[in-house]
C-alpha cells in the first residue's frame, strides 16, 4: 500500500544573517496508512521544520514530499493551502485559537475556508466538540477556558473536516499533566479509530505510545529500538478513553 506521507533525500535550508542553516540534511522517511509515529528530538533538533514538510506548510530545498503517492514538492502555495485543508489536522502546542471567536466559530472557521454551507459546518463543529467533550463550552471564548479545553478545541477545529491524517507538534507542552493525559488519551482514541497519527515531542514518555518511533538530531533521523507502548496496539493499557463510546461512533459513521 502507498504510503501516505513518504519524504526521500529531503534537506531544507534556510538563509540567515550569518549565513546558511541546514535544517534537515537528506531525511528518508515513510508514514503508513494509520500509523501512529513519534518523532522525537530537542529543541532545535529540526522536528518542527519536520512536521512543516510532512504537513505540506513548506517545500524542500532537495529531495521530494509525496503526499498519498503525489509528488507536492513543486506544488504553489494554492494547491498546498487546499491539500492541508481537506487532508491533514493539525493540533499545535499553541492552541492557535482566535480570541474574539467562540470555541463553535473557531472550529467553523476552517470549514468555512473550504467553502461548506453554515448549517454544514455547524453541525460538523458540534459533533467535533461533541467528540471531544465541549459540547456545553460552545459559546465560550478562548479567554473563558483553561489551557486543557482550549487544546481540545483544537483537537476539534483538527478533526471537524474529518482529515485522514493528524499532525501533532507538542500537543501537551503547555498543559498540566492532567489535562495533556486527556488530550493524549483523545488522540489516541482518533488513532484507534483509524486516522494516522504523527506525534512530534520531546518527552520519551508520550513517545513510548506510538508504534513507531524515530529520533531527530541536527537535521538528521535516527531509528529508535522497541515496538512502543501495547496501548498503541489497541490493547488495555493504564490511559482509558474518558470519551463515551457512542460519542466516538457516532462521529466516525458520519465519515
Amino acid at each position: 500500500m502507498e504510503p501516505k506521507i513518504r519524504l526521500e533525500d529531503v534537506s531544507k535550508r534556510y538563509r540567515r544573517a550569518q549565513g546558511e542553516v541546514k535544517a534537515l540534511d537528506h531525511v528518508n522517511l515513510s508514514v503508513a496508512q494509520g500509523e501512529f509515529l513519534a518523532i522525537v528530538g530537542s529543541s532545535g533538533s529540526g522536528k518542527t521544520t519536520l512536521m512543516n514538510l510532512m504537513g505540506c506548510l513548506d517545500v524542500p530545498t532537495e529531495g521530494r514530499c509525496l503526499f498519498e503517492g503525489e509528488d507536492v514538492s513543486a506544488f504553489d502555495g494554492a494547491r498546498l493551502a487546499s491539500l492541508r485543508n481537506r487532508r491533514i489536522g493539525f493540533v499545535f502546542q499553541g492552541f492557535n485559537l482566535i480570541g474574539s471567536l467562540t470555541a463553535q466559530e473557531n472550529v467553523e472557521l476552517p470549514l468555512a475556508y473550504r467553502g461548506l454551507a453554515p448549517q454544514e459546518r455547524r453541525e460538523l463543529a458540534e459533533q467535533a466538540l461533541e467528540l471531544v467533550g465541549l459540547s456545553e463550552r460552545a459559546s465560550h471564548r478562548p479567554g473563558q477556558l483553561s489551557g486543557g479545553q482550549q487544546q481540545r478545541v483544537a483537537i476539534a477545529r483538527a478533526i471537524a473536516a474529518r482529515p485522514p491524517i493528524l499532525l501533532a507538534d507538542e500537543p501537551t507542552g503547555n498543559l498540566d499533566p492532567d489535562a495533556g493525559r486527556t488530550v493524549m488519551e483523545i488522540l489516541l482514541a482518533l488513532h484507534r479509530e483509524g486516522r494516522t497519527l504523527v506525534l512530534i515531542t520531546h518527552d520519551p514518555k508520550l513517545a513510548a505510545l506510538a508504534q513507531r518511533r524515530v529520533r531527530i538530531r541536527h537535521g538528521r533521523l535516527f531509528p529508535e529500538e522497541g515496538e512502543g507502548h501495547e496501548f498503541a496496539s489497541g490493547q488495555n493499557g493504564k490511559f482509558g478513553c474518558f470519551l463515551p463510546a457512542s460519542s466516538v461512533d457516532n462521529f466516525l459513521r458520519m465519515r
